[in-house]
């Protein structure tokens, strides 16, 4: 959040108000947004990744994977280099490389 690469707040979409962020095991991040309001008028359990609204939210990768292997591409690293450090598929890489690019 301090570098700006995830929201540091959210908005539920039901109710408004902002929504909490809360340490989740099972997911990717470990994190996600989360608004639960109990109230009788307005019942609800609202969900939302981290990645909602960021570059991240096409990946399965975690987020620092995704950095480390952002850096890596501006350092030109060599893919048999970044496929062992990351253990990341090698094809994954190239894709990635050709997109990054474009």
């Amino acid at each position: 959040m301090k570098a700006n690469l995830i929201a540091s707040r959210y908005e539920c979409p039901r109710c408004k108000k902002n929504m909490r962020l809360q340490k989740r095991k099972g997911t990717v991040d470990g994190y996600e947004w989360r608004c639960r309001n109990q109230s009788k008028d307005n019942r609800h359990d609202v969900v939302r990744s981290v990645r909602k609204g960021t570059w991240f939210s096409e990946s399965e990768l975690a987020i620092n994977i995704i950095l480390r292997l952002t850096r890596y591409w501006f350092g030109k690293s060599m893919n048999a280099f970044v496929v062992n450090d990351l253990k990341v598929n090698k094809n994954m890489t190239k894709l990635k490389r050709h997109v990054a690019a474009i």
